[in-house]
């Protein structure tokens, strides 16, 4: 079986969607537009071989992929804003630039 290709960066949407139910909404939580957001939805949906949310109402419900998916999702993405995006620790007795008074 060939493993799966997945940009991460796709990864957000789906947790901006499952809260939003709405691409424009979600679109605009995560500073895109709705044609970018739109496609992007669709690479997903591709990756993952399932449509992950779809219309109804004028909503977007998840699917139950899409739910399956959002508490991992959440957790990865905690997990790398907390260990990888987050600033390192300033140690003053580390530091070897020299102050300029």
């Amino acid at each position: 079986m060939k493993p799966i290709e997945l940009d991460l960066n796709l990864l957000p949407i789906v947790v901006a969607l499952c809260e939003e139910r709405s691409v424009s909404r979600a679109a605009e939580r995560l500073g895109v537009s709705q044609p970018t957001l739109s496609g992007a939805l669709a690479r997903l949906r591709a990756a993952l071989n399932d449509e992950l949310f779809i219309r109804s109402g004028g909503a977007m419900v998840p699917t139950p992929r899409a739910l399956a998916l959002l508490q991992p999702v959440r957790e990865l993405l905690a997990r790398v804003h907390e260990d990888i995006l987050a600033p390192a620790d300033f140690v003053p007795a580390q530091q070897d630039r020299k102050s300029v008074v």
